[in-house]
């Protein structure tokens, strides 16, 4: 890797692979690849860890758990409140995502439940009385087909139901 703010084509095609299978090891990426060694491909990933430029984790699947209740706030803050907000929302383990975003509102956020009333008690109860916070607007989640790159069950169930092949994306 270059330095911290370029990547190259080999980092592109890395970073690809662990996106489709963050459990890819250095060895399977660089079989994959053909040409180039498991350890140009551990310094590599080494690299984009230490730089940042990705995070290895794991992403739950809401729809295979218990947090059957999901939500999509929207969420309007006074100017010059938004990072004060983000860091308090940022705290709570039910929210899955949060971003600024342009437009009407101010912040977006995923949020996993198991009952309608834990997610009332913290659109209520928590969100609305953070400093800064102006409107809160909940848009409930019925069903969730795919989460941050990843393939849910539900949507794997209902291709398989439907008879529709799944594509594989292969990097050359």
């Amino acid at each position: 890797m270059a330095n911290r703010d370029e990547l190259d084509d080999l980092d592109r095609i890395v970073v690809s692979m662990l996106t489709e299978d963050g459990r890819l090891s250095a060895s399977e990426i660089a079989g994959r690849i053909g040409n180039v060694s498991e350890r140009t491909i551990r310094n590599r990933i080494a690299g984009l860890l230490q730089n940042r430029h990705i995070v290895i984790g794991a992403i739950p699947d809401p729809t295979a758990s218990s947090r059957d209740v999901q939500a999509d706030l929207w969420i309007d803050v006074e100017p010059g409140k938004v990072d004060e907000v983000a860091a308090q929302l940022g705290e709570y383990d039910e929210v899955g995502y949060l971003a600024a975003v342009t437009g009407q509102y101010t912040l977006t956020a995923a949020i996993f439940f198991n009952t309608n009333a834990e997610l009332f008690e913290f659109t209520e109860n928590v969100i609305g009385k953070i400093p800064g916070v102006r409107k809160v607007v909940t848009h409930m989640i019925l069903r969730m087909y795919k989460i941050y790159g990843t393939r849910t069950t539900a949507l794997s169930q209902s291709t398989t139901a439907n008879g529709v092949a799944r594509r594989a994306r292969r990097t050359k």
